[in-house]
């Protein structure tokens, strides 16, 4: 059943998820010096090795070169005798199938009895919104059956089985050593944080999000902050990215928001996947802010400055075009003048970019103690040798996801055309708030969409596509909703599709 059902699979998900941005295996190669990880397709699997011994975490699909593959890792097949299996579907179990090329057949599977139950018939494993059964996974290795919060050892590799249902009924993740985390499908990392995994194949989505809920207060109530490794898109460390969104689920069905620019077009196409990489290089963590984003803005003064400030009889024409006439600069202008000429506390502008708007405006506040951050180092680096030696003002690399202030700290965070690029808006509204003193001031412009066709035809097909704006983007409607729910005051206007305000905490 499993080679051709890893077949099928290959030819029909490959056409019904491509562009959708849903599947974003890793690469094979290390995580680190204990962890190993093969892709197969858009799926991957992992290997954990600890004083000699090595287990296996899944066993992917029915696939033809995995044991190349882990010939790159320099793993053997035959020295796995155990396999933890988080849930039984095709693209989990297919290498422990009848008709697999049988590389473990004397490999014991760890799995929940729940679980087991789709393997002898008990139950049969529903996907598409339930609307059609998955063939009976047939296996004939040796089987340990788990219970929810089972911990056994394997050599010196203590592992707890922890019962996540709602993918399917007895889906378990697994905690080895208190380090690492291998969640299978339980969980999906879009470009702004975790979420339930894909709607279309879950067998009940209100469990899942319920599973996910109660993994992480297992977690965090244990203080323990382990890798988190996914079956499907990726790894990190870091809890707040992993349970981001823990109450909302992945749609299939279009594709995904906010853009990933480190998506594959189509995660079947594993062309990429090399030897030379398996053996050269780590496999990186994903995050909140894409790497495409900081590249977007990388050695781009030029072009950035002279958009921006219409500086060319081209760019007045593109302003005039895309914009709706549109006067950045005057905009510049409106949003400056809400800070006092003669502001005397502390300020934050995030993100700065080269300082090409608020130069002359930070240089003139000496009284004032003012913070420029900007996630991109090159464009952090322009506006330094704008600013020049000012010893009023402080530049900072950082992501406004995760701003390194303390609570309460700032009496002014300014924002100008700064929201359109940052991947998690939510976020980055309530990282802003944050940092600001009671009474302090939250100003800024930036896109809004539905003001015009054009503008929105140039973001959606060129801008984002660059990497220089990032959805989703609020409406006028939207955005007003967000900042009078937080705010005490709100000056809102709006000139074509920017919007610029002063908002009172």
């Amino acid at each position: 059943m499993s080679r051709k059902a890893s077949n099928f699979q290959k030819v029909v998900m490959s056409l019904g998820y491509r562009g959708k941005e849903i599947f974003k295996p890793m690469n094979t190669g290390w995580i680190d010096e204990k962890t190993a990880c093969v892709r197969e397709w858009i799926a991957n699997i992992f290997f954990y090795t600890k004083n000699g011994t090595t287990i296996m975490i899944d066993a992917g699909y029915n696939y033809a070169r995995l044991g190349e593959k882990m010939k790159w890792l320099d793993i053997d097949p035959a020295s796995i005798k155990d396999i933890l299996i988080t849930h039984q579907d095709t693209d989990h179990v297919g290498a422990v199938e009848r008709d697999s090329d049988g590389l473990f057949r004397n490999a014991k599977l760890y799995l929940s009895e729940i679980e087991n139950q789709y393997m002898t018939g008990v139950k049969r494993r529903k996907v598409i919104f339930g609307l059609y059964k998955l063939p009976l996974v047939k296996s004939d290795n040796e089987r340990k059956l788990l219970k929810d919060g089972d911990v056994f050892y394997i050599g010196d590799i203590r592992v707890e089985a922890i019962l996540v249902p709602g993918h399917t009924w007895g889906h378990m993740v697994y905690l080895i050593d208190n380090e690492y985390l291998f969640t299978g499908d339980t969980i999906w990392f879009g470009a702004d944080g975790g979420y339930s995994f894909i709607n279309s194949l879950a067998e009940d989505n209100e469990l899942s999000k319920k599973s996910l809920a109660k993994l992480e207060n297992l977690l965090r109530t244990r203080g323990i902050r382990p890798k988190v490794i996914t079956g499907h898109t990726g790894w990190t460390d870091d809890l707040d990215f992993v349970f981001a969104h823990r109450d909302e689920v992945c749609n299939s069905l279009r594709k995904q928001k906010p853009h990933d620019p480190n998506a594959p077009y189509d995660g079947y196409d594993e062309r990429d996947d090399t030897e030379y990489t398996a053996r050269n290089a780590r496999l990186e963590k994903v995050g909140p802010v894409s790497d495409k984003i900081r590249n977007a803005y990388r050695s781009s003064k030029n072009i950035y400055d002279d958009v921006l400030t219409q500086g060319s009889f081209w760019s007045r024409q593109y302003i005039r075009f895309f914009w709706s006439g549109t006067d950045d600069n005057e905009i510049a202008r409106r949003v400056l003048s809400y800070v006092p000429d003669d502001f005397e506390g502390t300020l934050l502008d995030v993100p700065v970019g080269t300082a090409v708007f608020t130069e002359k405006k930070w240089r003139s506040l000496c009284k004032a103690q003012i913070t420029c951050l900007d996630y991109s180092e090159d464009m952090l680096e322009q506006a330094k040798e704008r600013l020049g030696d000012c010893g009023h003002i402080s530049f900072v690399q950082g992501d406004v996801g995760d701003l390194p202030l303390e609570d309460q700290s700032c009496d002014i965070v300014l924002s100008m055309n700064g929201f359109h690029a940052f991947p998690d808006k939510k976020r980055a509204f309530r990282e802003t708030y944050r940092v600001l003193k009671r009474g302090g001031s939250f100003i800024a412009c930036f896109y809004i969409k539905g003001k015009s066709k054009r503008t929105d035809w140039l973001v959606r097909n060129i801008l984002s596509k660059k990497g220089w704006f990032t959805p989703p983007f609020p409406t006028e409607e939207q955005l007003m909703k967000v900042l009078y729910k937080l705010y005490s005051e709100v000056e809102y206007h709006a000139d074509g599709s920017i919007a610029y305000f002063k908002c009172v905490k």
